[in-house]
Parts: structure tokens; C-alpha cells; sequence
């Protein structure tokens, strides 16, 4: 009987284990929301660009995967050099996450933005240079993009080959917390007003 009580606290307690070990990928855990409270300030633009950060792209979105929103990119933490070919580049490895590379905000329906995510990104070429593995983080391997001058999308969009991650921490991602694309977002509302009723 005692055996069989300790086999039934070890299988309750390696159960319980599983299932903090499986957070589902579309909501931060513990961790990822503590970050998210931590990157409170960002929600604020005027915030992000008085920290260095500038506007680097449109509201980007794609026909069927989703949105990713505007770019917000801190140089500085980036290494940008220059433009090779039309094309960012820079000799960044940095690989902090407060505060992240890239915020990602969307429209918010009243002619601002708000802050979706974060996105942490290496450059190819400096990164392979110092290390002989892949970038990950919490076991989440980051994505090389490359543009592909075959196909009418920019695959890199307009950075030199990188290894980047996106992470949706202020906002539900149906594809998933790393997914590059948010599904659930839209550059639709970009400016549109809202007015109270009567």
C-alpha cells in the first residue's frame, strides 16, 4: 500500500509537472508575462521613440497569414551599419529582451497605435561569425529569413539575411505566441475614429 501511495504522489506530481510544462503556445506563461509588465512603458510610442526607437516600416500585413504591424527598431541595439544594396544591415547580436530590438504596434481605430508584441533579431552574418549554433530563446529557435528573389513578397523585409522571433505578448495570437504572422490583427483600422453615441 505504501508503494502504491508513492507511485500515486510521484504520477501526480510528474503530471502536474506536464501541464505547466504545456502553456499553450497562443498565451504567455508566468515568465512572458512578467516581461509583458515590465515593457509596460513601451504601450506608450512617444515612450518607445524618447528610448531610441524609430518607425522602420509601414503596417505590414499579409493577404492570408495575418499582420505584424509597424516596425519600431532601436538602431543601437540592432548595430545598424548602413544599407547594403538597397537592403538594412548590421553587425548586431544582441539578444535582450527588456528592452527587445523591435516592438510591434498595430492600429488602434483611433489614428494611434497600441503594442502588440516584441520582436528580437540578429543579423546572419554577425551572428554565424561569433557562434557556431543556432539563436534561440527558451528553446524557441529563431527564424532565418532571406529574401527569395523569385517569389513578389520580401521575405527579409528589406533587412539583410537574419535570424529573428516574434513574440505576441500583448496580443492573442491564434498561430501562436512565436508565429510571424498575427492572424487576429489588421492595418485595416489604420486612423478610423470612433464616436461615442449620444
Amino acid at each position: 500500500m505504501k508503494k502504491y501511495l508513492q507511485a500515486l504522489a510521484l504520477s501526480s506530481v510528474l503530471a502536474a509537472s506536464a501541464a505547466l510544462a504545456e502553456v499553450p503556445r497562443t498565451q504567455p506563461d508566468q515568465a512572458l508575462q512578467e516581461l509583458a509588465k515590465q515593457l509596460e512603458p513601451f504601450k506608450d510610442v512617444a515612450y518607445a521613440e524618447s528610448q531610441g526607437y524609430v518607425r522602420s516600416s509601414h503596417c505590414e500585413a499579409h493577404p492570408t497569414l495575418g499582420t505584424m504591424g509597424f516596425h519600431y527598431s532601436n538602431p543601437r541595439l540592432l548595430g545598424i551599419t548602413g544599407l547594403v544594396n538597397g537592403r538594412v544591415n548590421g553587425n548586431g547580436t544582441y539578444t535582450g529582451v527588456n528592452p527587445p530590438a523591435i516592438l510591434l504596434y498595430i492600429p488602434d481605430g483611433h489614428g494611434g497605435v497600441k503594442l502588440a508584441g516584441i520582436e528580437l533579431l540578429v543579423f546572419a552574418e554577425a551572428w554565424d561569425a561569433e557562434n557556431n549554433h543556432p539563436r534561440m530563446y527558451r528553446g524557441r529557435k529563431y527564424n532565418y529569413m532571406a529574401d527569395n528573389p523569385a517569389t513578389p513578397q520580401d521575405e527579409a523585409h528589406n533587412f539583410m539575411p537574419h535570424y529573428d522571433l516574434h513574440i505576441w505578448l500583448f496580443e492573442n495570437n491564434p498561430s501562436g505566441l512565436y508565429a510571424q504572422w498575427n492572424p487576429a490583427l489588421s492595418c485595416s483600422n489604420l486612423g478610423i475614429v470612433d464616436f461615442p453615441d449620444h
